[in-house]
């Protein structure tokens, strides 16, 4: 059957879907809210297309799990084949036509033109369309639960940054008694953000104080007594430290019970499974991964996934120049759990431990082989969940011979 290409500009508020024929004749032109009303008004009004022409339609969509959902769910849910395009593709597509101008209809325009290339442009080796595939229930829950607590350790980061440097500015003797990632600190400034109240300060008052015993009690009572701080600025710097403290303690709180989460959903995904079976990855990193990941099969060597997860170097020669840069599309979630999942395996897996002294051996810093690493860990991890394995260490397939 015949295919036509659709386009979709994704927006905030509306997305403008452009359908055309092989005569680049618009088919379907128009601004769909981003409403469920107006998603299912599109849907019946594209199946009218397929009925009419006699075809199938394909899309292609600007980005992805932002704006787009669930837009785009709801195209594959109703069987329409979808393809993921990066901003950087398009913005080089459009490019050749030498247009510096743009507007939302222009982009939906030049998606559907660079969709009815795919046939011309993709090869097995080598694609530049990423279909869009449904995960299944687990691992979409997995991939939304890692990506919220991501964004509040981020959160986190930020804020106890600001907040030592509040504390250096107005008492940076505080500090030598925990630092910004400290429940025990943080809960004494969320008691006392005053410091002028701390030379009246007792050891009763202390030890109400949770996580505080009495031999810390009283290591730190003479020191919180004798502490230097400007006075003048006490008062001012007092609101900043308590609400400040108390943010950095409630996002930890919700940092650990998204843990708990996904530990209790990764015990129902397979692929987590699998990668628990690794030594020193433990349901976290390894729920992390997978939910990051989605349907391994999307990906056909194990240099696409490589790639995907910002471990592999892309050659950047040019004429007697020979270097390699890094991947700039990446998926960072992806790379941050990969590098961790190797430094963990250093410690466990003994093939690990020498691959990693191999490249030490060779020069490379520490950052350097372990990135090495992670990028021979994709292609283990990469096996095991296209063949439905589990890690098996040399020692154990000698006895299974």
């Amino acid at each position: 059957m015949k295919n036509l290409a659709g386009g979709i500009d994704v927006g905030s508020e509306q997305h403008h879907v452009i359908i055309m024929n092989d005569k680049e004749e618009m088919l379907y032109d128009r601004k769909v809210a981003h409403k469920f009303s107006e998603f299912y008004e599109a849907i019946e009004e594209f199946r009218e297309i397929e009925a009419k022409e006699k075809v199938t339609i394909t899309f292609a969509m600007e980005g992805k799990n932002g704006y787009g959902s669930p837009f785009d769910r709801i195209l594959i849910e109703n069987g329409f084949t979808l393809y993921n395009v990066d901003n950087l593709k398009l913005r080089r597509f459009k490019d050749v036509f030498g247009a510096e101008w743009r507007n939302d209809r222009r982009d939906a325009k030049m998606l559907a033109k660079m969709l009815k290339l795919r046939n011309y442009v993709d090869t097995e080796k080598e694609k530049a369309f990423i279909e869009v595939r449904k995960s299944s229930s687990v691992n979409e829950k997995l991939k939304i639960l890692s990506r919220h607590q991501q964004s509040l350790i981020n959160e986190k980061i930020r804020i106890q940054n600001r907040f030592r440097k509040r504390l250096l500015e107005i008492c940076p003797d505080i500090l030598e008694f925990g630092d910004t990632d400290s429940k025990k600190l943080l809960r004494l400034l969320i008691k006392y953000p005053d410091f002028a109240k701390y030379k009246k300060l007792t050891m009763e008052a202390l030890l109400r104080i949770k996580m505080i015993g009495k031999k810390q009690a009283s290591l730190m009572l003479r020191g919180l007594r004798s502490i230097n701080y400007i006075e003048e600025l006490a008062e001012t710097y007092k609101t900043i430290i308590s609400s400040s403290a108390k943010r950095v303690l409630d996002l930890k709180e919700e940092i650990k019970m998204l843990d708990g989460k996904l530990e209790e959903l990764g015990e129902k995904s397979v692929e987590v499974k699998r990668l628990k079976s690794i030594s020193g990855v433990g349901t976290k990193l390894s729920s992390r991964l997978v939910g990051e990941i989605g349907d391994i099969n999307r990906f056909d060597r194990e240099g696409q996934l490589a790639v995907y997860c910002g471990v592999a170097c892309i050659d950047d020669d040019s004429g007697k120049s020979k270097k390699t840069k890094v991947v700039y599309k990446a998926n960072k979630i992806c790379k941050a759990t990969m590098v961790e999942i190797a430094g963990c395996t250093i410690r466990y897996v003994s093939e690990s431990r020498a691959y990693y002294d191999k490249k030490r051996a060779e020069g490379k810093k520490h950052n350097h082989a372990v990135r090495c690493l992670a990028r021979q860990l994709v292609k283990v991890i990469f096996k095991m969940l296209k063949e439905g394995r589990n890690y098996v260490v040399k020692e154990e397939l000698k006895e299974a011979a």
